[in-house]
C-alpha cells in the first residue's frame, strides 16, 4: 500500500514536470513596443501554441495582478521594467516575462566664453540641461584636455588653456538616478588657442530663429586691429548642423566690417549651441529651430477631399446666385484662388512636404468659409427703372418689333379700306350718272307721250269740242 502510494507520488510530480515544461516551452510574451520614449504605450500579446484560457499580468514588476485581459495595453513612465504574466492554457499555467524600456531622453547644450583667443586662454563653460524633470540627479563630467581624465564635475566650471592649438573639450551629462540608454548625453565644445590675435570680432549675426531645412546666415566682422585681414570666411559648427557653403571676404581693411553669408543645413529641432570659425576664432551661437508640425497623411488626404467637395458645393452656389440676379462677380475671384491653393496642397502632399501642404489646406478652408459668408450674404440690385430697362431690353425690343408689325399691318389695311371705299364710291357715281342719265331719258320719253297725249286730245277736242264750244257760246 505504502509502495503503491509512492508510485503515484511519483508519477503525478513526474507528470506536473512534464506539464510545466511544456508550458515553458510554448509560452512568450509579445511586447509592441518594448521600448521607446517615455510615456511609452506597450500593448502586450500571449503567444502559445495552445489556446489560452486565461491571463494574470503584473506590468511594473510589483507582484499585484495589473490586469487579466488577454491583449492589455499599459503606459510606462521613464525607467526600466519587467512584465510578467501568468498564461494559463490547457497544459497548465506558466509565468512568462519581457524586459520594457522607457527612456526620457535629455537635451544639453554647452557654451565657453570666450571660446578663442591667445594664451594663456582662460575660458568660462556653462552647461545647461532640459527636459528632465530633477536635475539633482545630474552628474557633469569635464575633460577639459581630451586625455580621458575628468578634470571637473561642476555644472558650470572655468579652466585656462596654456598651449597653442585647437582644442576639443568633452562634457558628460549623466542621470544617476536613471539605467536606460538616455541617461547620458555627451557635448563636445571646440576651443582654438593661439599665439595671435587677429582682432577679428563678431558684430552679430541674423536670423537667430531657424526652420528644420536649409537656412541662410549673415554674420557683421569687424576688423579691429592694425593689419588688413585677407580671405575671410565662415565655419559653423554644431549637433544637428551640416555646413553647406559660405561666402568670402577677400580683403578687410582696420576698421572695415563686412558680411559673411553662411548656408546650413538644421537636422534637429529646438534649441541649438553651435560655434563659427572665422579667421581661426571661434565665436558662440545660440539658435532657436521650430518644431515641425506632425502630419499625419491619411488625415490630411480626408481633409484636401472635403475641402475640394466644399468648394465645389459653393461654387455650385455661386452660379445659382448669379443665375438669380444677385451681386456675387466678385466671389469668383476668390473661388479660383481657393481651387489653386488646393492643387498648391495637393502637389506637396504629393512631393512629402506635409507641413507646407498642411498650411495650404488651411488657407483653402478659410477662403471657403469667406466664400460661404459672401454668398450668404449676397443681395440683388435694387430697382430703378433704368435697371428695369437694362433687365428687360431684350423683351421690350421684341415688344416694340411686334407694334411696329402690327402698325404697318394697320396702315395696309387702312389704305385697302380707304381705296376700297374709293373703288365703291366711283362705282357708285357711276351707277348714279348711269340711273340719271336712263332717267332722263325715260323723263323725255314721257315729255314726248305727254306731247303726243296732248296733241292728240286737242286734235280730239278740236273735232269732238266744237259742238260743246257752240253750246257753251
Amino acid at each position: 500500500m505504502g509502495r503503491s502510494l509512492s508510485v503515484c507520488l511519483l508519477l503525478v510530480m513526474v507528470l506536473f514536470m512534464s506539464v510545466s515544461v511544456v508550458a515553458d516551452g510554448t509560452v512568450s510574451l509579445d511586447a509592441v513596443p518594448a521600448s521607446g520614449k517615455a510615456p511609452l504605450e506597450v500593448l502586450f500579446n500571449p503567444v502559445s501554441s495552445e489556446e489560452i484560457l486565461s491571463v494574470s499580468w503584473d506590468f511594473d514588476g510589483d507582484g499585484a495582478e495589473d490586469s487579466t485581459e488577454i491583449s492589455p495595453t499599459y503606459v510606462y513612465v521613464a525607467g526600466k521594467y519587467n512584465a510578467s504574466a501568468k498564461v494559463t492554457t490547457a497544459s497548465g499555467s506558466t509565468a512568462a516575462s519581457v524586459t520594457i524600456t522607457a527612456d526620457d531622453p535629455f537635451t544639453v547644450s554647452a557654451m565657453a566664453v570666450p571660446s578663442s583667443g591667445i594664451v594663456p586662454l582662460n575660458v568660462k563653460f556653462t552647461a545647461s540641461v532640459s527636459g528632465i524633470s530633477d536635475n539633482k540627479q545630474l552628474i557633469f563630467s569635464w575633460d577639459f584636455n581630451g586625455d580621458g581624465t575628468i578634470d571637473s564635475v561642476e555644472q558650470n566650471p572655468s579652466y585656462t588653456f596654456e598651449n597653442v592649438g585647437d582644442k576639443v573639450v568633452i562634457l558628460k551629462v549623466t542621470d544617476s538616478a536613471s539605467s536606460f540608454s538616455g541617461s547620458e548625453v555627451t557635448k563636445k565644445i571646440p576651443i582654438t588657442v593661439s599665439s595671435y590675435d587677429s582682432k577679428i570680432s563678431l558684430a552679430s549675426y541674423f536670423p537667430t530663429s531657424l526652420q528644420l531645412k536649409e537656412n541662410q546666415i549673415t554674420f557683421l566682422v569687424s576688423n579691429e586691429g592694425t593689419d588688413t585681414i585677407k580671405d575671410l570666411s565662415a565655419k559653423v559648427i554644431g549637433e544637428g548642423i551640416q555646413q553647406l557653403s559660405s561666402t568670402a571676404i577677400s580683403r578687410l581693411k582696420p576698421g572695415e566690417q563686412d558680411s559673411l553669408t553662411v548656408k546650413i543645413n538644421v537636422l534637429q529641432e529646438g534649441k541649438l549651441s553651435a560655434s563659427v570659425k572665422i579667421d581661426e576664432k571661434i565665436f558662440s551661437l545660440t539658435f532657436a529651430v521650430a518644431e515641425q508640425v506632425k502630419v499625419n497623411k491619411q488625415e490630411l488626404e480626408a481633409d484636401l477631399q472635403n475641402l475640394k467637395e466644399k468648394l465645389q458645393t459653393e461654387e455650385d452656389k455661386y452660379y445659382e446666385k448669379k443665375a438669380d440676379g444677385y451681386l456675387v462677380s466678385e466671389v469668383f475671384d476668390t473661388i479660383k484662388d481657393a481651387k489653386n491653393q488646393l492643387q498648391d496642397a495637393q502637389e506637396q502632399m504629393l512631393i512629402g512636404n506635409l507641413p507646407e501642404a498642411k498650411v495650404s489646406a488651411n488657407l483653402v478652408g478659410l477662403s471657403i468659409a469667406d466664400i460661404t459668408y459672401r454668398l450668404t450674404d449676397a443681395q440683388k440690385p435694387k430697382q430703378t427703372p433704368m435697371l428695369w430697362l437694362k433687365e428687360n431690353a431684350v423683351a421690350i425690343t421684341a415688344i416694340i418689333a411686334a407694334v411696329g408689325t402690327l402698325s404697318g399691318l394697320a396702315v395696309k389695311v387702312t389704305k385697302g379700306a380707304k381705296r376700297l371705299g374709293e373703288d365703291v364710291k366711283e362705282k357708285l357715281t357711276k351707277k348714279e350718272e348711269k340711273g340719271k342719265s336712263k332717267g332722263a331719258l325715260e323723263s323725255d320719253d314721257k315729255e314726248e307721250d305727254s306731247k303726243d297725249e296732248d296733241s292728240g286730245g286737242k286734235d280730239k277736242g278740236e273735232k269732238d269740242g266744237s259742238p260743246d264750244l257752240k253750246e257753251n257760246s
